[in-house]
C-alpha cells in the first residue's frame, strides 16, 4: 500500500453507486461530530465528503482509492474545519449587516423642521414643477433622462427646474426655515 491510500481497488464502488462503502458512514459521522459539526449538518457533511470521492475517481488519470473508507476520514477532518471556518465567516459577515443595518441616529430638530417644509412645499407646488423635482433631486436623474421620461424638451425641464427651484426657496425663506441671503 502506497502512503497515499491509493492503488488498484479489489472492486471499487460500483458504477453509479454510493462511493463511500456503508461501513464508511459511520466513521465519517463520527469524525464529522468530533470535529464539532453539528449533529443537524452530520447528514450534509456525509454528501461533502461523497462529492469529494467522485470528484476524485472523476480525475483523469488517477489511480482509484485503494482504502475509500480511510480517504473518506481524512476528507471528514477537512469538511469539519471548512463547516468551523463557514461559522466563522458567516458570523463576521452578520456582524458587518448588523453593524450596517442598525437604526441611524434620531435627526436633529432642525433638520426634521426642515424635511416637513420641504414636504409642505413639495405639495404646494403644480404638478408639473413638483415631478422635475422629485425626479432631479430625488431620483438623481440627469435633465436629458428627465426630458425623455415626461416627454418634453430639454429646455422645458431646465425652465421647470428653474422655476420650482425659485418657488422652494421662496417658500422656506417665507416660513423662516432658511436665512434670507
Amino acid at each position: 500500500m502506497t502512503g497515499n491510500g491509493r492503488g488498484k481497488a479489489p472492486g471499487g464502488p460500483p458504477p453509479g453507486g454510493d462511493p463511500l462503502p456503508t461501513e464508511g458512514v459511520g466513521r465519517v459521522r463520527a469524525v464529522l461530530a468530533l470535529g464539532g459539526v453539528p449533529r443537524s449538518e452530520l447528514d450534509d457533511g456525509v454528501q461533502q465528503v461523497r462529492l469529494r470521492l467522485l470528484e476524485q475517481a472523476a480525475r483523469p488519470g488517477q489511480e482509484p482509492i485503494r482504502d475509500p473508507v480511510a480517504w473518506a476520514v481524512v476528507v471528514a477532518s477537512r469538511v469539519a474545519i471548512d463547516w468551523h471556518r463557514g461559522v466563522k465567516r458567516d458570523d463576521g459577515l452578520r456582524e458587518r449587516l448588523a453593524a450596517r443595518w442598525t437604526s441611524p441616529p434620531e435627526p436633529a430638530p432642525e433638520d426634521r423642521v426642515l424635511a416637513m417644509a420641504v414636504a409642505a412645499g413639495l405639495d404646494a407646488l403644480p404638478e408639473q414643477h413638483k415631478q422635475v423635482l422629485v425626479l432631479r433631486f430625488y431620483a438623481d436623474l440627469p435633465v436629458k433622462d428627465i426630458a425623455r421620461a415626461l416627454d418634453v424638451p430639454e429646455g422645458t425641464v431646465k425652465s421647470r427646474l428653474h422655476a420650482a427651484v425659485s418657488a422652494m426657496r421662496d417658500r422656506l425663506r417665507e416660513t423662516e426655515v432658511i436665512d434670507h441671503e
